[in-house]
């Protein structure tokens, strides 16, 4: 039996009327070969000079519609489906709750009309290089790949909604255009493969893959999504078992969403341009990243870049960044396992938020310098605490604890600086004043040198004093009449018993600096306030007055009480933010 004759007879019943083009997609189906209306011409054969097509290069959608439902004319179709090149198909192709058994391929046609697969059955679609108007699509179910790619272009939406594809979705090269609306709809689509919008790929509109499941790789390098001012990619929700690309020429004019989205492995922004200039350029809150996430080698972003909440378990890389001062970049709240960044990635002041991130560690090629560190902290806006911890916790477990102790008085002192919360009258003494003479508990050590200062001073000032007879004993036993005891500095007439302990100012500074420690100094030797030593005008004039010297005696031994006390609590961690 010939079953092209058997097909066109078939055909013929059903319609009353079949034109010469329709006659032979009968029968090159049925031979299994391909209905090819093209002429070879690249510029005749341009699906956008369809308008001009002669009517042997014209096919009507219910033909086709009939061949892919009816049965019988189903079971004259071989396994190589129904394949049509170059063809204009006019009127509305409707398989809307069609079962087609069989794959459909349409390359380089023109569809004038809407295509309604509305919760069709396919067995794999094929429309490289087609134009179409809108494509309503919710609820597909797609065995094998979809391809709309290869010079594939939509005037309108293409809807796949809730759809199931089991193969890839292939829109490499494709143009989906659809200007203030939605150009590609995929909310709750379903992909077996991965989804290539790359090399080539065009979307004037929104971009939806709203709560996609994708079992391969969403790969969007070299895309551009274009819908300025609003959302030009929103995949919140997304679920990707492998990598999310939008690298080597990636642009989006507008927002790209990603919030909640689950990825297997990376999310591979190198090269990738997010521009939404006054907006949220990248927003990835709530992310989850089984491997890392790379924002470097030529990344650019105009707007904010927020990953507030995301857990990314591997790298988190900023680095080589293209134009940073454009960028905001928020990590509020974030989980990252390795830092991996550099100072040429680091956003503008003020442009950077790092409260409640946590890491585990930063990479070795990362800036590690406590003080380099320290800068990227004040990048933020106005002063956390939980930042300067963090990064003092990381250092500290990697054995640079005296770098984390550099964090930590840092943290301190952006405290009293840069705070926002007005400081109570107790925290500005502390943050102002006694925190820093022992680095606010982390560097106690800090007030020995301070100590020594005044104990030099105070040993230069007391033995000035006793030179000038301003120091005497405070008791009348000291005095003898013994002409062999030491002759009173202050008063020639008297003189002090060879068995009283011998004036050191020296020790006796520390005596009075010392608390609770008894050098056998203070107890036996005292500035007397009734004493004046008057050697003639000079600028030490005020020195040589005994009251001056008890009035520093005093000052010295609160100053010994307040350091040695701080000190002492600093070593004991009893005192320390």
């Amino acid at each position: 039996m010939d079953a092209a004759a058997d097909l066109l007879k078939l055909a013929k019943e059903k319609f009353d009327e079949l034109t010469e083009a329709e006659e032979k997609l009968f029968r090159e189906t049925a031979n299994g070969g391909i209905a090819d209306y093209s002429t070879g011409d690249q510029k005749a054969d341009d699906p956008a000079n369809a308008g001009e097509w002669a009517p042997n290069r014209v096919l009507r959608a219910s033909r086709i519609a009939w061949l892919c439902t009816n049965k019988q004319a189903s079971q004259f179709v071989t396994h190589r489906g129904i394949h049509i090149k170059g063809a204009r198909i006019d009127e509305q192709f409707d398989l809307m709750f069609a079962k087609v058994p069989l794959p459909l391929y349409f390359e380089q046609c023109k569809f004038t009309a809407e295509i309604n697969f509305r919760y069709a059955q396919i067995v794999a679609l094929n429309m490289s290089g087609t134009h179409t108007g809108p494509i309503s699509a919710d609820g597909l179910k797609v065995n094998g790949p979809v391809y709309l790619h290869n010079g594939f272009r939509a005037e309108g939406e293409v809807r796949l909604l809730g759809a199931g594809i089991g193969g890839n979705l292939d829109c490499d090269n494709g143009q989906f255009i659809n200007k203030g609306g939605k150009a590609l709809g995929g909310d709750g689509l379903k992909i077996g493969g991965s989804v290539f919008l790359r090399d080539g790929f065009k979307a004037e509109g929104e971009v939806r893959l709203f709560g996609a499941t994708i079992g391969g790789s969403l790969d969007c390098g070299n895309g551009r999504f274009i819908n300025e001012s609003t959302e030009a990619l929103v995949a919140d929700g997304l679920d990707v078992r492998g990598s999310v690309f939008m690298n080597k020429g990636f642009k989006a004019e507008g927002q790209v969403r990603l919030f909640g989205a689950t990825i297997g492995v990376n999310l591979d922004c190198m090269e990738g341009q997010f521009i939404n200039t006054g907006g949220k350029a990248l927003i990835a809150d709530e992310l989850k990243v089984s491997g890392g996430v790379y924002l470097s080698t030529g990344f650019r972003a105009e707007g904010i870049v927020s990953f507030v909440g995301a857990t990314i378990d591997g790298y988190f890389s900023l680095r080589d960044v293209d134009s940073p001062g454009q960028m905001t970049l928020d990590l509020d709240t974030a989980k990252i396992g390795t830092l991996h960044d550099k100072k040429d990635g680091w956003p503008a002041p003020k442009h950077l938020v790092l409260h409640g991130l946590e890491y585990k560690e930063i990479s070795h090629e990362s800036p590690r310098d406590p003080k380099v560190r320290i800068k990227w902290l004040r990048l933020q806006q106005g002063f956390w605490p939980q930042p300067y911890e963090q990064l003092a916790k990381v250092l500290r477990e990697s054995g640079e604890g005296a770098g984390a102790r550099d964090v930590l008085v840092a943290k301190n002192k952006d405290k009293a600086k840069r705070s926002k919360t007005k400081l109570t009258f107790t925290e500005k003494c502390w943050y102002r004043f006694f925190g820093p003479l022992i680095g606010y508990g982390h560097k106690p050590w800090l007030a020995i040198p301070l100590a020594v200062v005044l104990i030099l001073f105070g040993s230069v000032f007391f033995k000035k004093g006793y030179s000038h007879g301003l120091m005497t004993p405070p008791t009348e036993s000291a005095y003898t009449e013994d002409k062999s005891g030491i002759p009173d500095p202050g008063d020639a007439s008297r003189r002090i018993s060879e068995t009283h302990p011998v004036f050191n100012s020296l020790v006796y500074s520390i005596d009075v600096f010392v608390p609770l420690v008894d050098l056998h100094q203070v107890k036996y030797w005292l500035p007397n306030a009734n004493r004046i030593y008057e050697p003639g005008q000079s600028a030490l004039t005020p020195l040589y007055n005994g009251g001056v010297l008890l009035a520093w005696l005093w000052i010295e031994t609160a100053c010994g009480w307040v350091l040695m006390t701080l000190f002492l609590v600093g070593l004991t961690s009893l005192v320390r933010t």
